[in-house]
């Protein structure tokens, strides 16, 4: 039954495109195209030549864009790996840097608090 679905559809896709098709190049009018292909209102047609006509504009559009932009060689990927991983880098190298303080903040308020309290709160290691 979906089968069937999809078969109208196409074939319908099919008879508007063929018509779209023939009203731009001129065979038909507008009036001629829709006795011919038994479309009933002029607003129907009207809009399937809009919607061909958005899909061209698209269609060209994405061509120049590929056309403006060079295709990026292997060194140029190597680069922008590179530039990458340097970011990465610098940022592991910060988020270190802070854990590193975190540790030395928490080591002087241990110290502190053993020398305020009279306490030993600091882990000893113990080996068997």
């Amino acid at each position: 039954m979906e089968h069937l679905f999809l078969f109208r559809k196409q074939a319908h896709e099919l008879k508007m495109r063929q018509m779209v098709e023939e009203i731009t190049c001129g065979r038909h009018t507008i009036e001629s195209a829709m006795s011919k292909y038994q479309v009933f209102t002029r607003s129907t047609v009207t809009k399937w030549l809009e919607r061909v006509r958005q899909e061209e504009q698209a269609r060209i559009h994405a061509m120049e864009d590929n056309r403006k932009k060079p295709p990026t060689t292997l060194v140029e990927h190597v680069v922008q790996h590179a530039d990458a991983l340097t970011g990465q880098v610098k940022q592991l190298q910060k988020q270190l840097e802070q854990a590193e303080l975190q540790v030395l903040y928490y080591k002087n308020v241990i110290r502190v608090a053993e020398q305020e309290l009279g306490l030993s709160i600091e882990k000893k290691s113990v080996t068997k």
